[in-house]
């Protein structure tokens, strides 16, 4: 058996043996500097090439010396210029031998081929190109790594830096670096330190970004380094590295990704993700699960609501006649004015310097700007303090006679269309609000369940979805079982005949959907996450919270107590609308604080509600003994919600927190 498998591989290595084309050059890619790593294909034509020209100075002998005709010429390139190379190559080849010219890595890459197959065709001597593996694969291999790691970084660089060779315009490292990716740096060690600035400076990595730098990845006297944008140019000043070495800076070289808290975002071996080989295992929800007490632990950190500090409008201007119609607005409008000083008006505020500097300054306080002045200067003022449609805030631009009112940002969430009709009727002006959905009197994407306190998640992605609609693709809208009918929220959106609903998320992860809209209370599991990328999240105000606990009890306690809670039972905490407590309780510091750290309401029940409760179901408590109640927690939450209670009681040292689900989230105050 075991000759028959020998004799097996032989004859499977004779029949895939590469033969190649007298007169013909072969461009090969050598790989790394390994002998093994050349790609079968080069190894065969090596054997057999007449001639082989390689670069010496970056492929190792032993690549050449793969050769195994006797007669086989092997020159290094190194010393001789473009001309004095392709002269040989087509001497050769025109005398109908077979020439191997054997760059390092791959030719696509940094190999100065372009010219010589320039040459070669003004010669009329065919070439073929052989790949081979690049310095970037073989380091990561090094490392043991994987470049693109799911909801991580799933994009790969490869470049350099000026030089001698300078880059074109659009090209330069802090642009490419702006997104984070997986970064190769080829031909840059010199310029460790001015590389380091760039990345900084890009704004898509930070000083403990982790960094590796090889030198001759593979070759028998390789060697490497590893650290971080702080540290990686101090370690590689002290190895030495002046050439032959390579940059490789990624998230993903993190070796934490590989530790108890490691990722486990990729889909494609997840037992729960469907594909055409496959049927995922049934990890839905169900309906009974959500209503069941003590519902399926999780282990996803739920979301956190910040909330939004803003408050107020700002206007501003920056001429003579624009400072007058602010002023004019910001008393229409009860804003606040600022003004250059040069043009101080009674009543309104001033700046100095830049409108620039001003905008800035004030961006993380208004929640509206009224931007007078032309809209070229507010969208460069504006442009690098964007982050989201939840967090931005409405900005409107107008020209200083107020005939155009342009709503720049915010047009639905945050009120920007709103807010420039306003104005227009104010200045006799036009509103020049431009939202597709507006115009084509489409329900606005980004408003759904505004009235009933939706919160829409900053994963969410809002603009794709909002040109699906509008460009009558289809989507797929997933309302969480647990909450029950909401027609009476989504029924303009559902009316919409591109829009359908789906049962589960993994009817949305088919192609048919381009779109998506998810509304759930619960976390979103690591093997749909990937939705988001097509779809919006809202959190719906629909859970209540009842909550009891002894006096004095610390907010942090209440709060770790609550997340705790939810987290472990697979809610996200910006679905809490209201804390609910027995009125015994109304005074309770800790528990007032929590509300208002939350943003949501705090409700208590008379205790005389709560007493009539029946106790059929409920767990048992201690406020039994002590009020003559059949608990706290649980009855509270189910009197406010006039719901379904979800969590059953969950105990701690000094409070307990149930959940519960209203059907009908406005109905909660």
């Amino acid at each position: 058996m075991r000759s028959l498998l020998h004799l097996t591989n032989y004859t499977l290595r004779i029949m895939t043996t590469f033969s190649p084309t007298p007169g013909t050059v072969y461009i090969v890619g050598a790989g790394p500097g390994a002998p093994d790593l050349i790609a079968v294909r080069g190894r065969d034509i090596i054997e057999q090439a007449d001639l082989i020209l390689y670069a010496d100075s970056l492929v190792e002998l032993s690549v050449a010396s793969l050769a195994k005709k006797d007669d086989a010429e092997i020159i290094p390139s190194s010393g001789l210029h473009l001309q004095q190379m392709v002269d040989l190559m087509v001497d050769a080849a025109r005398a109908g031998k077979v020439v191997a010219r054997v760059h390092s890595g791959d030719p696509a890459l940094y190999g100065a081929t372009h010219e010589q197959m320039a040459l070669l065709d003004d010669a009329k001597v065919p070439y073929v190109i052989v790949p081979g593996i690049t310095a970037a694969f073989a380091a990561a291999a090094e490392l043991g790594v994987e470049l693109t790691i799911p909801d991580l970084v799933q994009t790969i660089i490869l470049t350099r830096t000026a030089g001698r060779t300078t880059m074109p315009e659009g090209e330069h490292l802090q642009g490419l670096a702006a997104p984070g990716a997986s970064l190769a740096i080829y031909l840059s060690i010199t310029r460790i330190k001015k590389v380091i600035e760039d990345l900084i400076a890009s704004g898509g990595y930070t000083a403990d970004t982790p960094v590796a730098v090889f030198h001759k990845v593979t070759w028998p006297d390789e060697s490497y380094v590893v650290g971080t944008l702080a540290d990686i140019a101090a370690k590689v000043r002290k190895a030495g590295y002046t050439k032959h070495a390579l940059i490789l800076v990624s998230p993903a070289l993190d070796p934490e990704l590989k530790g108890k808290d490691r990722r486990t975002s990729s889909h494609l071996y997840d037992a729960s993700y469907t594909h055409r080989f496959r049927k995922a295992e049934d990890k839905q929800r169900s309906k009974e699960q959500h209503e069941a007490a003590g519902a399926v632990k999780g282990v996803v950190q739920g979301e956190k609501h910040l909330g939004n500090q803003r408050s107020g409008t700002l206007v501003l201007s920056v001429t003579r006649n624009g400072s007058a119609l602010a002023a004019t607005l910001s008393r229409s409008l009860e804003a606040t004015a600022q003004l250059p000083t040069k043009f101080v008006v009674e009543g309104c505020g001033t700046y100095t310097g830049s409108v620039i500097d001003a905008i800035r300054k004030n961006w993380n306080t208004f929640a509206n700007f009224v931007l007078v002045m032309p809209s070229g200067v507010a969208t460069r003022a504006i442009a690098p303090l964007l982050r989201d449609k939840v967090s931005d805030p409405a900005v409107v631009c107008l020209d200083e006679q107020g005939q155009f009112v342009i709503p720049l940002v915010g047009g639905h969430r945050a009120g920007a269309n709103a807010l420039a009709s306003e104005i227009a009727k104010l200045t006799k002006g036009h509103a020049a609000i431009t939202t597709a959905s507006d115009v084509q009197d489409k329900p606005a994407i980004d408003m759904l369940g505004a009235d009933q306190r939706w919160k829409l998640s900053a994963d969410s992605a809002t603009t794709h979805v909002s040109a699906c609609l509008v460009n009558e693709d289809q989507i797929g809208v997933y309302i969480d079982p647990i909450l029950g009918d909401q027609t009476d929220v989504l029924g303009d959106l559902l009316a919409q005949p591109n829009v359908l609903t789906v049962p589960n998320l993994d009817e949305l992860d088919i192609d048919t959907y381009i779109g998506g809209v998810i509304v759930t209370p619960c976390v979103i599991s690591d093997h749909h996450k990937h939705l988001l990328r097509k779809s919006t999240l809202y959190r719906p105000a629909t859970l209540v919270a009842g909550m009891g606990c002894k006096r004095d009890v610390p907010l942090a306690d209440l709060q770790a107590a609550l997340e705790t809670t939810l987290t472990d039972n697979g809610f996200v905490i910006d679905s809490v609308a209201t804390l609910a407590s027995v009125d015994l309780k109304a005074d309770e510091v800790g528990l007032i604080a929590l509300a208002e750290k939350l943003g949501v309401s705090f409700e208590c029940v008379p205790s005389s509600e709560i007493a009539a409760v029946d106790a059929t179901g409920l767990s048992a408590s201690a406020a039994t003994e002590k009020l003559d109640l059949p608990g706290v927690s649980e009855p509270a939450a189910l009197i406010v919600s006039n719901g379904d209670l979800i969590v059953k009681k969950q105990s701690f040292t000094n409070c307990t927190v149930a959940l519960a689900v209203s059907r009908q989230p406005s109905a909660i105050s």
